[in-house]
């Protein structure tokens, strides 16, 4: 199943732009192989690691400020600081995880109008995507950092997350 979806992403238009990895202890860091896809804008982007899409998302402005605002979030998250709206800690053990497995993941992206997102995350269930099907069968702390408490919450959870 997973060359079969890998093949579905290209056929929805997607072209291979770069590659994301992690630099210990806590970077996670996007290169573009493709410089021109910086400008890209609006577009949707995918992350697809080992042959499996992980997140789908879109910009209004272009890749390479969204690209920009995801090395901040996530390796902020990645160094245990939360903030609302921010990567939440489940997201960060798994981007961790995954990409210590794979050593890198792929970047793709489609240029032009970004309608067609909510339609695309149905489509490939991406499991970093926190409002994606498989996503929702997920407790809020693992969706999300959220509420009063919502820091407090996510740096106790990544800590546990990090025992285990």
């Amino acid at each position: 199943i997973m060359g079969n979806q890998q093949k579905k992403l290209e056929d929805d238009g997607f072209v291979l732009v770069g590659r994301i990895t992690l630099q210990p202890p806590a970077s996670f860091l996007v290169h573009f192989d493709r410089p021109e896809a910086q400008s890209w804008g609006p577009a949707l982007y995918a992350f697809r690691i080992g042959g499996e899409v992980v997140r789908i998302g879109k910009t209004k402005s272009s890749l390479k400020n969204r690209t920009n605002e995801w090395k901040r979030l996530v390796s902020n998250a990645l160094m245990g600081n939360f903030q609302k709206g921010g990567t939440n800690p489940w997201e960060a053990f798994e981007w961790q995880r995954r990409l210590t497995k794979y050593r890198h993941g792929e970047f793709l992206a489609r240029r032009g109008p970004t309608l067609e997102e909510r339609a695309l995350i149905q489509r490939y269930d991406p499991p970093l995507c926190n409002d994606s099907p498989c996503a929702r069968l997920r407790p809020a702390i693992e969706r999300g950092v959220k509420g009063i408490n919502g820091v407090s919450a996510a740096k106790a959870y990544w800590q546990s997350l990090n025992r285990s």
